[in-house]
């Protein structure tokens, strides 16, 4: 295994059989189902080659396939295998039409190019497919951590309010109801449920009460 070189960066490559192929960056595991659209770098588009040099053709059949590949696993990859691409071309195109368009100088996979996905198959990778796949994977992750974040105070705010009725000192003192909450959430795991039950509440409140008089905690400023 060795690190791309600079017309590749940031590949990792792997012989497979003779060939070094670069390693696919996207598990078989990572789906993008929940997206329904995806940013495209039209620009570059605009003023490539295949823009310029191929015919509409073959541009129409190159696009479907880059679209279609981001349903496939991993996502972002087509198989390599004409039979099964001239297939999944909607309307079909036969098999030795297909082949007569890949074999062009600007033809149907123009760009792809043969790469190991990390169960060992060979399928085909194009380097701005998968650089949009990449940034679509960051901003779900990105959206992913917002949402839970903006749960997570949520969940704390219920918690200070259900705190106040039974412990207001606790209630006003954010490092309190932090570990409450952290209490009652590995309370929850051992337990299995998935809301907490008024017994883990008032257990979490119990030894937190019992770690601030025995000083586990900052005296608070207020006092």
């Amino acid at each position: 295994m060795r690190q791309a070189t600079s017309s590749n960066p940031g590949a990792v490559f792997r012989l497979v059989g003779n060939t070094e192929l670069p390693e696919y960056p996207v598990s078989s595991s990572v789906r993008l189902d929940s997206h329904g659209f995806i940013a495209w770098e039209f620009r570059r588009y605009l003023n490539s080659d295949m823009r310029w040099n191929a015919t509409h053709e073959v541009k129409g059949m190159w696009f479907d396939l880059a679209q279609m590949s981001h349903e496939q696993t991993p996502v972002g990859t087509l198989p390599d295998d004409h039979t099964r691409l001239a297939r999944m071309l909607v309307p079909f195109v036969d098999l030795v039409t297909f082949k007569a368009l890949v074999e062009r100088p600007y033809g149907v996979l123009h760009g792809w190019h043969p790469c190991v996905c990390d169960d060992g198959t060979v399928r085909l990778m194009h380097n701005t497919v998968t650089r949009v796949v990449l940034e679509a994977l960051t901003r779900k992750e990105l959206n992913a951590a917002r949402t839970d974040s903006a749960s997570a105070r949520k969940r704390l705010d219920r918690l200070a309010v259900a705190q106040a009725g039974v412990a207001p000192s606790i209630a006003m003192e954010p490092a309190q109801v932090y570990w409450v909450d952290a209490h009652i959430r590995d309370a929850m795991d051992r337990e299995g449920n998935k809301r907490r039950t008024e017994a883990q509440l008032h257990g979490a409140i119990q030894a937190c009460l019992e770690k601030v008089a025995a000083g586990f905690f900052r005296k608070s400023q207020r006092e």
